[in-house]
Order: structure tokens, then sequence, then C-alpha cells
């Protein structure tokens, strides 16, 4: 990794119900922003001309610093 290069995004998944297609995902940022993150899905995949909108398949998300819950705005849907 080069020296301003930050570091890569670590996942996690893992099965919850795997009979209902549902699994827990956890995103580690190994060096966040002190300014805060933003993260986005695509809405469509390459190849295909409908819009999946992958984002209202999200149950429920939380974000932590460390032990500490931070707040989630969700911009879309």
């Amino acid at each position: 990794m080069e020296k301003d290069q930050a570091p890569p995004l670590l996942y996690r998944l893992a099965p919850h119900d795997p009979a209902g297609h549902r699994y827990r995902i956890t995103l580690t940022i190994p060096a966040p922003s002190p300014g805060g993150q933003r993260l986005s899905l695509p809405a469509w995949i390459p190849g295909s001309y409908l819009i999946r909108d992958f984002s209202r398949q999200i149950e429920s998300l939380a974000a932590y610093s460390g032990t500490r819950r931070v707040a989630v705005d969700k911009t879309d849907n």
C-alpha cells in the first residue's frame, strides 16, 4: 500500500437467516475520516437496464465508532 493510500475497507458477511436470504454484513473502515463517511449502493448492474434499487433490501443499519453508536442518515428511499 502506498504512503498516501487509505487502507482497504473490510467486509464480513455472516448468515442470519439463509432460508430467508438474509445476511448480517459488517463493514469496517480502518482509517475513517473525522468529518464522516458517505457510502452508497448501486441502483443497477452492468448489462441490465432495470433499476434494482438494492438499498430497499436493507432492513436495519447502525454505525459505531469503537463501541459508541453514531448517527446514520439515509439519504435515499
